[in-house]
């Protein structure tokens, strides 16, 4: 499921990206979007900020795990339907391993409409991870 339509912005610790979900979309409902969409949005956003840091250093993307959020915040139940919406995240933390902490932020226009820290991870690794972790 893509959400995302382009990049609108990018650097050393940050992205902006573009979406927009028409009124038809198969998570739109005759309010809008859920507001909890908001957190895949950012999802992909931070996964797309990690695929074109890879693709820079001449490596393949990875496929990450989203871990959570702390204090995901929507200031309304719905976004907008058929709107154009601006998702930022920015690098708040990360180690070597592939964990990563992110400072998010949805808007349409100039208006917040939710923000979250959001937590991931991106191994090397995915299979090796997987694996151990189904053996215990």
């Amino acid at each position: 499921m893509l959400l995302i339509d382009r990049v609108s912005d990018y650097g050393d610790e940050h992205i902006e990206v573009a979406a927009r979900l028409a009124p038809q979309h198969w998570l739109a409902c005759e309010r809008g979007i859920p507001c909890w969409v908001g957190l895949e949005l950012m999802a992909q956003t931070v996964s797309a900020f990690s695929g074109l840091e890879l693709r820079a250093m001449g490596k393949p993307p990875r496929i990450g795990l989203l871990l959570g959020t702390r204090s995901y915040q929507a200031h309304a139940p719905y976004f907008p339907a058929g709107v154009e919406l601006t998702v930022f995240a920015k690098l708040a933390w990360r180690d070597a391993g592939g964990l990563g902490v992110f400072d998010c932020v949805v808007r349409e226009g100039g208006r917040e409409l939710a923000r979250a820290r959001v937590k991931g991870y991106a191994p090397e690794e995915i299979d090796t991870y997987l694996q151990a972790d189904l053996d215990g």
